[in-house]
């Protein structure tokens, strides 16, 4: 398995545990390998570049995967960038491979370092792969920051009021944080897509 935009590990394992315990924890359990790849140099990152550098993308093909994870990326590209990426991530599959896409559906402004508010549904996701098997596609709801705003406790809660009363530091991280309250009383929703890569030869770059 290639996990491309894995961040750190300490990322995964640390700041936001829930992903290496529900996620890479029990594929490991079950004898995958998963390949940590990431723009960033950083402990737990298995192969770090731009995934856009012919160089990078040699190296991720050569490992022949049989799942690519693509979770929450394309919003972080700008339009440019988007266009390209699905031919990048086809080239990355072998035959008979699978891709696992992800993007923010209902979700704050989050800039890392942009966020260009793209927000497809699951049926525009698969529209970028023409030729995949769609294998499971859906909009998936997930909690809301008014759950995360709570769980922080009393002086985390009263930071974070403060906090919007100085839009002049730090402006895109306060536009992040402001941002989220407007999902304070409404779920996050998440689109997600699983393709198959089609067994006979094919090149959406034709």
């Amino acid at each position: 398995m290639l996990n491309l935009g894995s961040g750190s590990r300490r990322f995964r394992e640390v700041s936001k545990p829930y992903i290496d315990a529900g996620i890479f924890d029990p594929l490991r359990r079950r004898g995958a390998t998963v390949v940590h790849a990431d723009l960033k140099r950083e402990d737990g990152v298995d192969v770090s570049g731009d995934l856009f550098d012919p160089g990078i993308q040699a190296r991720l093909r050569a490992l022949r995967p049989d799942v690519v994870l693509v979770c929450n990326i394309l919003e972080h590209l700008d339009a440019g960038l988007r266009r390209r990426f699905p031919a990048v991530l086809d080239s990355l599959l072998p035959a008979g491979a699978v891709l696992v896409v992800t993007v923010p559906y209902s979700y704050p402004y989050h800039a890392d370092p942009i966020d260009t508010l793209y927000r497809p549904g699951p049926e525009e996701i698969c529209r970028l792969f023409p030729g995949y098997e769609v294998v499971a596609a859906a909009v998936v709801k997930s909690s809301s920051y008014g759950a995360e705003f709570v769980q922080g406790g009393p002086l985390r809660m009263a930071r974070k009021l403060i906090r919007l009363l100085f839009p002049f530091v730090r402006p895109k991280r306060w536009l992040s944080h402001a941002h989220r309250m407007l999902w304070l009383f409404r779920p996050y929703l998440l689109a997600g897509v699983v393709l198959r890569k089609p067994t006979t030869t094919y090149d959406r770059r034709s």
